[in-house]
Formats: C-alpha cells, sequence, structure tokens
C-alpha cells in the first residue's frame, strides 16, 4: 500500500537544493504521454532527485495515473518522496506525498501539474505515470472562498476575475478596476479609459489583493493591454450612458486558484435583481478624498429598483433601464469611492455572476444610506459578446 498525506510549503526550504540536472519541462499535447523514472524498471539511483512540470494547451487538463514503489519504513515516507502538486507549482506548496507501492490517480486543476521524486537514503524506488491530456469543461466565477468606503478587507484570492488597472506613466497605484471575463478580454468602465493616453499605458494587475506587495501572492501577474473598445453610444454629458468598454491583453490570461473569469448573465436574462444582495469590489479611496486602499475591499450592497433611484437622484442624472443601483441597506454609509470605477458588482449564487460595473454615484458615503450607480451586464450582453468573440464560458444563473 502507498502512503499519502497532504503537505504545505514542505519543500519551500529546501526545493532549490535539489534536482539539479535533472528538472524537466513538457509542453504536452492532447493525446497521451508516458513518464518513467530513471532505470525503469530498475531503480532510481539512491540518493537522486527529479522534477518534472507538464504544461497543457489553454483550456486543456491533465490526468495522471502513477504506479510507484518507493521505500517506506513503519507506515512513513522517511528516505524517499513522490510528490504531485496539480497546480503546477515547482514549490510543489500543496503537493500530496507519496511512497510505498500502489497506484493513484489524480488531475491537474488548470492547464499545468508538477511531480518529482526525492531520494535520501540508500535505496532507490521506482515510478511509471501515464498523462492524457484532454480539454477541461467551460468553467467561470470560483472563488477559494464561497473596503471600499466602510467596507473591509476582502479574503486573499476571494474574486479572482477582479483586477486593479495601473496606468504605467503615473504614480498611482491603481487608477479604475476590470473584471476578467475571458482569456483576453476584461470589462471596465468607458469613463475610465478616457483617463489614459493609449491602451498600452495600462497594465492589469492580477491575482492579488495587495497593491503595495502584490507578489506576496503566488497567484500575481500583470498583463499588458494592447486595445481598447468603448461602447459605441457612450456619453457622459449631459448624463452618462453606456459606461462600459473592453480591454484586450496582449497575452493569455492564465487560469488559477487565485485567476479566474467571471460568469456572465445569459443573452435575454430579463431579471432586474432588485432586493438581492451583491458585492462591490475595489481598492478605492476609503472615503470622498481619502487615501487608496492598498489591499483589495468589498463590500455587500442590496440592488434597488430604478424608480426609487430616480428619486434619489432627483435632477442629478437620469437613470436609464441599462443602469442598475446599489445601495447600503445596513444604514451604515458603505459604499463604492474613487478609484472604484470600472470594479465589479457580483452576485454569489453556486458561481460568481458579473450583474454591474462601477460607473457613478454621489460623494461617497455622504449619507447613511448612500446609492451607487452602475453599468447593467444583462442590458449590455450581446454587445460584450460580440466584443470578446463569444468566448466567454456561458452558464446558467
Amino acid at each position: 500500500m502507498f502512503i499519502t498525506e497532504l503537505w504545505l510549503l514542505a519543500l519551500c526550504p529546501v526545493v532549490l537544493a535539489y534536482f539539479e540536472g535533472c528538472d524537466n519541462t513538457y509542453n504536452l499535447r492532447p493525446g497521451t504521454t508516458y513518464v518513467e523514472s530513471p532505470y525503469y524498471p530498475g531503480s532510481y539511483p539512491a540518493g537522486t532527485s527529479c522534477r518534472y512540470r507538464f504544461v497543457a494547451p489553454v483550456d486543456y487538463s491533465v490526468q495522471v495515473q502513477c504506479t510507484i514503489s518507493l521505500p517506506q519504513s513503519n507506515g512513513q515516507c522517511v528516505t524517499d518522496n513522490f510528490w504531485l502538486d496539480p497546480e503546477g507549482d515547482l514549490l510543489m506548496r500543496g503537493a500530496e506525498n507519496f511512497c510505498g507501492s500502489g497506484t493513484f490517480s489524480r488531475e491537474s486543476l488548470f492547464t499545468e501539474l508538477v511531480f518529482a521524486y526525492i531520494s535520501t537514503g540508500r535505496q532507490g524506488g521506482s515510478f511509471k505515470c501515464t498523462l492524457t491530456t484532454s480539454r477541461q469543461n467551460c468553467n467561470c466565477g470560483w472563488s477559494v472562498n464561497s473596503r471600499i468606503a466602510n467596507g473591509q478587507q476582502a479574503a486573499e484570492n476571494e474574486f479572482p476575475s477582479t483586477v486593479a488597472l495601473k496606468d504605467v506613466t503615473r504614480n498611482l497605484a491603481s487608477f479604475c478596476g476590470g473584471t476578467i471575463v475571458a482569456h483576453r478580454y476584461i470589462l471596465t468602465a468607458a469613463h475610465c479609459t478616457t483617463q489614459v493616453k493609449q491602451a498600452i499605458n495600462i497594465v492589469a494587475i492580477a491575482g492579488t489583493n495587495n497593491l503595495q506587495n502584490p507578489s506576496s501572492s503566488r497567484y500575481y501577474k500583470q498583463y499588458a493591454i494592447q486595445q481598447i473598445i468603448i461602447h459605441e453610444q457612450y456619453a457622459d454629458e449631459p448624463d452618462i450612458k453606456n459606461d462600459i468598454a473592453v480591454l484586450i491583453t496582449a497575452s493569455d490570461i492564465q487560469w488559477s486558484r487565485g485567476v479566474g473569469p467571471i460568469c456572465l448573465p445569459p443573452v435575454g436574462t430579463s431579471q432586474t435583481f432588485s432586493y438581492q444582495t451583491v458585492d462591490a469590489v475595489g481598492w478605492g479611496t476609503l472615503f470622498f478624498g481619502g487615501p487608496t486602499s492598498a489591499t483589495m475591499q468589498k463590500i455587500n450592497l442590496m440592488v434597488v429598483n430604478n424608480q426609487d433611484c430616480q428619486t434619489e437622484y432627483g435632477d442629478v442624472a437620469d437613470i436609464y433601464p441599462n443602469q442598475m443601483c446599489t445601495y447600503d441597506y445596513s444604514g451604515n454609509a458603505r459604499d463604492s469611492c474613487q478609484y472604484d470605477s470600472g470594479g465589479p458588482v457580483i452576485l454569489r449564487s453556486s458561481k460568481q455572476f458579473l450583474l454591474g460595473i462601477i460607473s457613478f454615484g454621489k460623494s461617497c458615503a455622504a449619507t447613511a444610506y448612500p446609492m451607487g450607480v452602475n453599468t447593467r451586464i444583462s442590458s449590455h450582453i450581446s454587445w460584450i459578446r460580440q466584443k470578446i468573440a463569444n468566448s466567454n464560458c456561458v452558464v446558467s444563473l
């Protein structure tokens, strides 16, 4: 029987001392690949180590079945270990540890998978693995967990689809938010894009909640923007209308537990979502005219019907059917604020769905029950899908 345990961070202090001269990366194609330990079916040499990284094409996963025969002592992995990490983490911080004899099967969470053996004793072992690369089922809206103004800090990787947008020509951590909807596409507010001179000035910061120390997250990556598509009927005077834009990245955004696309409402969705609770997310100012937040903040709000929203805004602004208003039902002055624009308004169900893009409001949290205006995604879903070449994952609400 083989022994398996889940080890976290077990290899971090020592991993760099291993795998010298035997550290392999394989770019897999759809189909089957076989990997054997050195000198198989004989034993690998005692005191050696090898690491194997496998990368499947975009939207493919790797199924692996391994038969191992490694030394064990009194039911414990002592001198020889076989490690497998389904996220493809080279440090194998979430890897399973195997020894003994037996066969097991695992699947990569996304496109990458890593396994390795380390021998520190006087007796070697052996293994043989079969890897099958196949297309993944469409998926979106995942989270590792099921303060904007007066908000609270979001949990790490709680909102994998949310990105911070940075203008590389300005000394500002983030000027707006955005939401990943497909491998090359991010949604934001149109008025955000008018703040930059050209698309290549924008980078999308993904996979981290902390803009002061983004690399503290293992999922952190930056993606350059190569094109901006603003809604053809966008207007900001006299009233803001169709405040939505698509950003196209220069390279594919890679999925992980900390980075992924949000789900969009299906075409034809007629729900107004009135009186449903939603999350608004961003790195904006903590109060009007105040400092921006270094960490992602979230607030829980309620969708209000447009008639009540129009009453609130009176002669200040006209509220259109393709807009959606949210307010702090708790009376605790929670509100989105400056630099939160373009960020998401998210409905949590079995998956996370994008219902709105933060557009405008009055002075942040000026009253106990502040109300903000967002671009309604369900009213723009056909436009979105046309501009992103129907590349999002289509799921039911």
